[in-house]
């Protein structure tokens, strides 16, 4: 009986001390609803290329206005990928295509700073909003050669995108990793069609 007893008093211990621990850390950065999400998605064929363009949108700017002002590089990670069904196998990928645009805040000048793979100079606003929109709101990704598809087979495009916070250290993300330390939710969307 005391054997059991002293078990349970432990057990009560040691998930209070782990609940107060987790009340005590910080609060991830989407806690209260922050996301992303798709302003257009349009697919088109340009001199033999499959293209995608589309748009990303944050709807807590606040949020992530505190973020970088507090001096967080925040990461776009955009990666497109296009597949096409098997009979009796997994779908076959037959391209994929990443970029990466970066989102900070320059103390000094106190401007947002935006860099897109395509241009070589930074965009710049004082207003995250309008740097935003203008930045994000038509992003064009080549998805592949249109030698890679036959014409009348059905084909996949998939868009994976995320928000990531780059200052967090790895030991952290990776000691909790239930832990979500990025400003938003990833967010994926795909669409099938016919070539």
């Amino acid at each position: 009986m005391t054997r059991v007893s002293n078990f349970t008093r432990t057990l009560l211990f040691s998930t209070m001390t782990f609940c107060l621990l987790c009340a005590t850390l910080p609060a991830p950065a989407h806690a209260t609803s922050q996301e992303m999400r798709l302003t257009s998605f349009r697919l088109s064929e340009t001199d033999g290329a499959l293209m995608l363009t589309f748009g990303v949108g944050v709807t807590q700017l606040d949020q992530l206005r505190v973020l970088l002002n507090e001096g967080v590089l925040v990461e776009l990670n955009c990666q497109v990928d296009l597949s096409r069904p098997r009979s009796y196998w997994f779908r076959k990928n037959l391209a994929e295509t990443n970029i990466t645009s970066q989102l900070y805040y320059d103390t000094l000048t106190k401007e947002y700073f935006l860099t897109l793979p395509d241009n070589k100079a930074p965009h710049r606003n004082k207003s995250l909003r309008k740097l935003l929109e203008g930045a994000w709101k038509s992003i064009s990704l080549p998805v592949g050669s249109t030698t890679l598809m036959t014409s009348g087979n059905e084909y996949r495009v998939t868009l994976s995108v995320e928000m990531v916070n780059t200052d967090v250290p790895e030991w952290l993300s990776k000691s909790f990793f239930f832990w979500s330390w990025d400003p938003a939710p990833p967010i994926q969307y795909s669409t099938d069609f016919t070539y």
